[in-house]
């Protein structure tokens, strides 16, 4: 990472949407944000389908910041002791995620249901 603005974030997608629960998600999409931008930072390869394997594959890559549908408390302890921050709850396409985020508007784009 270039500048202590920047993060490096995940988000728990399917296809091009945030998949609604976290543990079923085809792919970790990453993504630098900086200030005002972000920019496409890969593709996480996912070990398995063991949510713990997942995990362990999130931390090792430097990730600060996790956005995800319905997650597990389990999943969500294990990430938030390693020291990523965990956004779950969420849903929405991966440019709205990724807008509500720079914006300070994910409270939007919580599942119906859901109070933050």
């Amino acid at each position: 990472m270039k500048a202590d603005s920047t993060k490096l974030i995940c988000l728990a997608c399917y296809q091009d949407r945030l998949a609604s629960v976290c543990e079923n998600a085809d792919g970790y999409k990453l993504f630098e944000i900086n200030d005002t931008k972000f920019y496409p930072a890969g593709l996480l390869s996912l070990p398995s389908k063991d949510p713990m394997d997942r995990t362990s594959a999130i931390l090792a890559c430097g990730v600060t910041v996790f956005l995800c549908g319905a997650i597990r408390n389990r999943t969500r302890t294990r990430l938030e002791e390693g020291g990523v921050t965990v956004l779950g709850w969420l849903t929405g396409t991966q440019e709205q995620i990724l807008e509500g985020f720079l914006n300070k508007k994910l409270h939007e784009l919580t599942m119906p249901g859901i109070q933050v």
